[in-house]
């Protein structure tokens, strides 16, 4: 019988490895690693924390090895045709995209419900072209999303602060995350939407702390920490995944 899984870290090399952690009646520590599920550490009862993370440790050239793999594959997946059976980012998790081929259909719609992106099309509509077509209605759909959930995240953190954003506005951001101007506006990148909870709260508290410091002094992020204490496992997150988060 497997227990409850547990929220563990372990640092390899230069990267901090979130994985989660369970114990069974197995007799041997038994890892995996998948693009939905994440890296998972099935141990034996009774063996400490400290026990699997120097196991953990002894196996760096299986996971660092199998990490990359798997990210390869995830950025393979990242260059879409667009077609039934692909699977698109949101909130941090992967849904299947199902298209329809509909008669007298005139313009193409896309709705997400179900967990599963659902898109119809005019059914004169070649394969080739259908990047063209459905691209744009993902786009529309991220930064509809985006859009209310930097206003839910940011109304729930401004309790933390005594200024208000001037102006809070999602578009597109070459090479940033978010954005603060020194008249406190607000900018952030709609790629975010694809990232977890998590870490999209890490960007939007970043760019409210910039309201108070408009550098990345030591004030700063001891400002972030008081509010995320955990902002360090997130930034990495971010660092090391961030460039999967796009369409």
């Amino acid at each position: 019988m497997t227990q409850k899984e547990q929220n563990e870290q372990i640092k390899i090399g230069n990267t901090l490895l979130d994985y989660r952690l369970s114990y069974s009646d197995r007799k041997t520590l038994e890892l995996s690693l998948e693009l939905d599920s994440g890296f998972r550490v099935r141990a034996p009862k009774g063996m400490s924390k400290e026990a699997v993370k120097t196991k953990l440790l002894q196996k760096a050239d299986w996971i660092i090895r199998n990490l990359d793999r798997m990210n390869e594959i995830f950025r393979n997946e990242t260059q879409k045709e667009f077609v039934s059976g692909e699977k698109f980012l949101y909130r941090g998790r992967r849904y299947r995209l199902k298209v329809v081929q509909v008669n007298e259909l005139l313009e193409p719609t896309l709705t997400f419900s179900q967990s599963l992106f659902r898109v119809q099309i005019p059914a004169e509509v070649a394969e080739s072209d259908y990047p063209e077509l459905i691209r744009p209605l993902f786009l529309d759909f991220y930064h509809l999303k985006a859009e209310k959930l930097v206003q839910e995240r940011v109304k729930k953190y401004l309790r933390y602060f005594e200024e208000e954003p001037t102006l809070i506005k999602v578009q597109t951001l070459k090479n940033k995350w978010g954005s603060c101007s020194k008249t406190n506006q607000l900018r952030f990148n709609w790629r975010i939407v694809l990232a977890k909870t998590s870490v999209f709260d890490y960007v939007v508290v970043h760019e409210l702390c910039h309201m108070k410091y408009k550098n990345h002094s030591k004030a700063f992020w001891n400002e972030l920490r008081k509010i995320l204490p955990d902002y360090k496992k997130r930034k990495e997150w971010l660092r090391i995944y961030g460039d999967l988060l796009k369409l």
